[in-house]
């Protein structure tokens, strides 16, 4: 499987440099662009793909349009939509890859998908990975702002949007180097809601394919415990407040207790609530604070609860013991357990 995994990444570097020169002899007249791509899979019905293609008229883009196919091998699926459009298909302009659920859960087909798109040549390697219960709510959505689907699923992350939650960003070099060291991947995985996208849990790899999934409480909780950026709104369960996350840093440290390895996890976040009177700060200001500490437990506290259930380390702690301390690691690698964590949360709150 490893040399399968360097042989891909081997063809992303061929395919890089190919990609800047005249591979094919179609002026964009006569393509067909494709910003989107949805890919399920099950063993009774085969692949179902369905790409989001620009609509325009005259020089005017006026929305877009949905072309689904389904077959048994994924080379017949996409010979099929290539063969019953009017222009050839161009890929150079694919955002992102949404990613069903049946498909995860086959090591075969998300190897045959990750073929492809390492092997064609426009596709940039760069492209986003998302998960979806429904690939066909995720596509069939009409965003406000953008009418391209590739390019309103890549956009939620940088968007201004009040809930800036969709943080954990999935790629297909990341996803490719994750499978090649033999690492857990997290997608993040898109839900709906009005119309607009929202961050809706996390798909956890095991291996090559599905392990489990994370709830949305679940998936904030993986990410405050992952040593990864983080910015968005965290909102208490307890009270009706919400706080924008400005700064967060996570660090582990690791501890020989009883002839077993235990992590600590040190958090270290501070949020902000605006247009508060001084009134309002010295009298609530303790609640609130105290809330949102009692959100990240709860949050950590779930993640830590299904990561055992699912059984591997998609926080990489066996990693980052290696790279802290190498001496706990050549005696107790095989000791790390989702068993011995202990959070610690410092969490500030400013009033403005």
């Amino acid at each position: 499987m490893l040399k399968k995994i360097v042989i891909k990444i081997l063809f992303i570097s061929v395919f890089c440099i190919l990609v800047s020169g005249c591979y094919d002899n179609y002026d964009l007249e006569e393509r067909q662009l494709c910003t989107a791509i949805a890919v399920d899979y099950s063993d009774d019905e085969g692949y179902e793909i369905i790409l989001s293609v620009p609509v325009s008229e005259g020089d005017n883009e006026v929305g877009r349009a949905l072309k689904t196919h389904k077959g048994k091998t994924l080379a017949q699926v996409i010979n099929d939509i290539d063969s019953s459009s009017s222009k050839k298909l161009y890929f150079g302009h694919t955002r992102a890859v949404v990613l069903g659920m049946g498909l995860l859960k086959s090591e075969r087909a998300i190897a045959e998908l990750t073929d492809y798109l390492v092997q064609n040549v426009q596709i940039d390697k760069n492209i986003l990975l998302v998960a979806a219960y429904d690939i066909n709510n995720v596509m069939q959505a009409e965003p406000a702002e953008d009418k391209l689907t590739g390019f309103y699923i890549s956009g939620f992350y940088e968007s201004g949007k009040e809930e800036k939650t969709f943080v954990n960003k999935e790629n297909l070099l990341n996803f490719l180097k994750d499978e090649a060291d033999s690492k857990s991947a997290a997608i993040p995985i898109m839900s709906v809601e009005g119309n607009s996208p929202v961050f809706g849990g996390m798909a956890i790899l095991k291996g090559t394919s599905l392990g489990g999934t994370l709830s949305r409480d679940e998936a904030y909780g993986f990410m405050w415990l992952k040593d990864m950026g983080f910015s968005g709104t965290l909102s208490s369960s307890r009270l009706p407040i919400s706080a924008d996350i400005v700064e967060k840093e996570t660090n582990y440290g690791f501890r020989e207790e009883n002839g077993n390895i235990v992590t600590d996890v040190y958090i270290k976040a501070a949020g902000n609530m605006w247009n508060y009177t001084d009134n309002e700060i010295s009298t609530n200001g303790a609640e609130y604070l105290e809330a949102f500490k009692n959100e990240i437990e709860m949050q950590t506290s779930s993640a830590i609860k299904r990561l055992k259930e699912i059984d591997c380390d998609a926080l990489q702690l066996t990693e980052a013991l290696k790279e802290r301390n190498r001496s706990l690691y050549t005696r107790y690698s095989d000791l790390i357990s989702y068993d011995n964590i202990n959070v610690n949360i410092d969490f500030s709150l400013n009033l403005v």
